[in-house]
């Protein structure tokens, strides 16, 4: 092959951008943008087959409770480093700022709307996460009801990890959830952020099996 050929195969998509934008190329720019969200989306479906594949197995071979350990371990190890600002001494302006980033900047996707009242921010989301798990035809999902799937049966492995680490493990912690998650039929979800965390309404910690105390 002839050795340009190969140098120019060494410069990732977004190198290529960046010298399109730089030399005003408009029309190449965005067909970079748009195919950096198409092989994104397809290279984190593929992803997602893994986990769920993988999540399913140890459910079926260790029982459904290994599941509850596992997204613990990776609420401590990967999630919480990256998502404790929720507790830090911020304006819970600047959490909805930080919460819509996730999902903008982290996941690459938009909202749906983020929507406000006098007790919360609500959140609807398409999301391109378990949201997208839960439009196959088949994924792993709950046999019984616990705790740590909103007390259903039929609650996807890979979603549980909101209920996990956003809300019991953040409760252990603080007393109060992160934030409250309710999957929507169609992929959606809807999240809720309470301005006050003492206005949490005490269902959403009942269905974790646990008790509303005192914030921390």
């Amino acid at each position: 092959m002839d050795k340009q050929e190969l140098k120019r195969l060494t410069v990732s998509v977004f190198e290529k951008l960046r010298e399109n934008i730089k030399n005003g190329d408009k029309e190449k720019a965005l067909e970079l943008v748009d195919e950096i969200d198409r092989t994104k989306h397809d290279f984190d479906e593929s992803y997602r087959q893994w986990l769920d594949l993988m999540l399913t197995y140890i459910a079926d071979n260790l029982g459904e409770e290994a599941l509850y350990e596992i997204h613990r371990e990776n609420g401590e190890r990967a999630l919480w480093p990256r998502l404790g600002w929720i507790f830090d001494p911020i304006s819970i302006e600047e959490k909805v700022r930080k919460r819509a980033a996730t999902w903008t900047h982290f996941h690459m996707t938009n909202l749906d709307a983020i929507e406000e009242d006098d007790e919360k921010f609500t959140f609807r989301i398409q999301c391109d996460s378990g949201g997208s798990i839960r439009m196959w035809p088949k994924y792993g999902k709950t046999r019984e009801a616990h705790p740590w799937s909103h007390g259903e049966e039929g609650f996807s492995y890979y979603c549980a990890h909101c209920p996990i680490v956003l809300e019991m493990m953040a409760i252990d912690k603080k007393g109060y959830p992160a934030w409250v998650s309710e999957p929507q039929p169609g992929g959606k979800c809807i999240q809720y952020l309470y301005k006050d965390p003492r206005k949490v309404p005490d269902k959403y910690y009942k269905r974790l099996g646990k008790e509303k105390k005192k914030a921390k």
